[in-house]
């Protein structure tokens, strides 16, 4: 792409264009009743609607982890890709749109409709919890615990970054991927390594003799751990234990940070350099043929 007009310019323009795409999608809205429906069941059947805003969270945080990284790249796993497959990429690059303005403008619409599809089918749920909430439910039974609607807006607001660092690295793949099927080849491999990965890596370090002091830095690393370990110690052990220490928080934001960041710069360098690496490589095949 061309050296480009005005960064926030061609970040606005791609912004707009990609989010016409995303609303001339009628799956995504099938997608945000489907969440509804089943974290609604999740919440009843454990009976969170019933006792309190942190008890809903507790129910929900295990499917959150899952649903979560699933959703962004059903979102985002073609994004780029699409652009490349009909032949739009090739015309966007005549423009003076620069490469990282595209791939912002991109993963900006992509996350407004994040936002949309699972964002708001949790704050529905939290309305619903504070409509069905018994009135004594504010302290818990013990005491030792108070809950608060406000413990629920810190866990919607955790999920947006946990929901970037993922939808970021949904785009990466959309980049690097030749076609749908290694997209969502490639996308199964990311998700499995980043849900699973941490948690696995853990249990090896552990079961080697590493001390469980360690286990708050080591969960910061991944996106689910640091997600998983900002919500014990903003939302969850805050109504038990207020000192927390359940993870860095500073370096748990600075690794959903990263994660979104790293996926933007690895969309943005496929992008650019994609073309002449592969000119390169087929140079060295030609070579190694002779």
């Amino acid at each position: 792409m061309r050296g480009g007009i005005g960064g926030r310019t061609a970040v606005a323009t791609v912004f707009r264009r990609e989010l016409a795409t995303v609303l001339r999608t009628p799956g995504y809205g099938v997608l945000a009743v489907g969440l509804l429906a089943l974290l609604g069941g999740i919440v009843a059947v454990g009976g969170g609607a019933d006792t309190g805003f942190v008890p809903a969270v507790v129910d929900l945080l295990l499917v959150t982890e899952v649903v979560v990284p699933l959703v962004a790249f059903v979102i985002g796993y073609r994004a780029l890709l699409t652009d490349a497959e009909t032949g739009e990429l090739a015309v966007i690059r005549t423009y003076p749109v620069s490469v990282g303005g595209y791939v912002v403008g991109v993963v900006l619409a992509r996350g407004l409709a994040f936002l949309a599809i699972v964002v708001v089918p949790y704050a529905l749920l939290g309305v619903a919890v504070w409509a069905t909430a018994a009135p004594d439910t504010t302290i818990f039974a013990t005491h030792s615990g108070i809950d608060s609607p406000l413990l629920y807006l810190r866990f919607l607001g955790l999920l947006v970054p946990f929901g970037a660092a993922y939808l970021s690295l949904a785009t990466a793949v959309s980049a690097v991927a030749s076609s749908r099927r290694g997209a969502v080849a490639v996308g199964v491999l990311v998700l499995a390594v980043a849900v699973l990965g941490g948690d696995l890596a853990i249990l090896r370090s552990l079961a080697t003799g590493t001390a469980p002091s360690t286990i708050p830095g080591l969960l910061a690393f991944t996106p689910n751990g640091a997600f998983r370990g900002l919500v014990f110690q903003g939302v969850i052990g805050v109504a038990f234990t207020p000192e927390g220490g359940f993870v860095d928080v500073g370096r748990a934001l600075g690794s959903l940070l990263v994660w979104t960041v790293g996926g933007v710069a690895v969309s943005s360098a496929t992008l650019a350099y994609g073309d002449r690496l592969e000119a390169l490589l087929e140079g060295v095949r030609a070579r190694v043929d002779e």
